[in-house]
């Protein structure tokens, strides 16, 4: 009866620590790191998501932290990523999370393992460093369905299907280059930042730094093409020295002037900014080459 009693308080404390290591977040003094899968068994052509928060006390600027690295794994590769943060409040205290997620697709069947993830950061203004990590998990891959033995007819009928497809494609294209009349319309200048944009805000990934230095090279294009001056290795003051020759209004040489410089400061600044300050200076943008396009195309009529 003794040893039975014994045999199942281990079992029990067991249970409770792998509970624990799945699901406790890994903790500092007022920052917290903690991170989940959404599944722990996956069919070999399944895939799953790892979710990783970041939670401190404070606002955005309080802690600076090296790049996430990508989850070292075994029989698993990563596929995707994204990150988002977020700040809300807490009992009158400001929080701010930072969520990364990463999807993989596994590589063998068996046990896949991802390892622990360490994040190194600086607490401000004392620059204390700090580091944390998550625990590692391991998830059960099933073997891959085999899939069925063509026979030699069924891949003839595929030959034959494709064949008939590209040649049917072909004909099409041929009579619909025949019809064409008008060609297709040449993209502005200002057209060519607006789309540039977009990549340039899902590039950054949240990242400042990447985010400007995306900026100040779409910038440049944009002169380049637009007032055929040479930006290649030149500094923001030199540029600026180039436009002021230029006939145009005076306004758009500031502002174009001044994204310029902001944007090769802040590349290059060891601090993060103000928080939403990315988000108001993209619609400025925005907003400024969408109005200069249209007034342009007016023009043009």
């Amino acid at each position: 009866m003794k040893t039975n009693c014994t045999t199942y308080g281990l079992r029990l404390w067991l249970g409770l620590l792998l509970f624990l290591c799945f699901i406790g977040p890994v903790r500092g003094d007022e920052i917290s790191l903690s991170a989940g899968l959404d599944k722990t068994d996956i069919a070999f052509e399944d895939s799953l998501t790892l979710t990783v928060v970041l939670k401190w006390q404070g606002d955005i600027r309080k802690y600076s932290f090296d790049i996430l690295p990508l989850p070292t794994t075994e029989h698993l590769k990563v596929v995707g990523t994204s990150s988002a943060i977020a700040g809300d409040e807490e009992n009158n205290i400001e929080i701010t999370r930072r969520t990364f997620k990463y999807s993989f697709k596994p590589t063998l069947s068996g046990t896949g393992i991802i390892e622990p993830i360490i994040l190194k950061y600086i607490a401000w203004p004392d620059s204390i460093p700090g580091e944390l990590t998550t625990q590692q998990f391991n998830v059960l891959i099933a073997d891959p369905i085999p899939k069925p033995e063509e026979s030699n007819n069924a891949v003839l009928y595929i030959i034959i299907v494709i064949v008939f497809i590209l040649a049917g494609a072909i004909a099409v294209s041929i009579m619909f280059l025949k019809k064409r009349s008008v060609k297709e319309p040449v993209k502005t200048a200002e057209e060519f930042v607006l789309d540039g944009l977009a990549s340039v805000k899902d590039g950054a990934q949240g990242d400042r730094k990447t985010f400007f230095t995306k900026l100040y090279k779409l910038l440049c294009d944009y002169i380049e093409k637009k007032y055929r001056l040479t930006t290649t290795g030149k500094t923001a003051a030199a540029i600026s020295d180039e436009m002021e020759k230029l006939d145009i209004p005076i306004a758009q040489k500031e502002k174009l002037t001044g994204w310029l410089t902001q944007a090769e400061t802040e590349k290059f600044a060891p601090m993060a900014g103000t928080p939403g300050d990315i988000i108001r200076l993209i619609t400025e943008v925005e907003n400024y080459f969408r109005k200069t396009d249209v007034s342009n195309k007016s023009e043009e009529k």
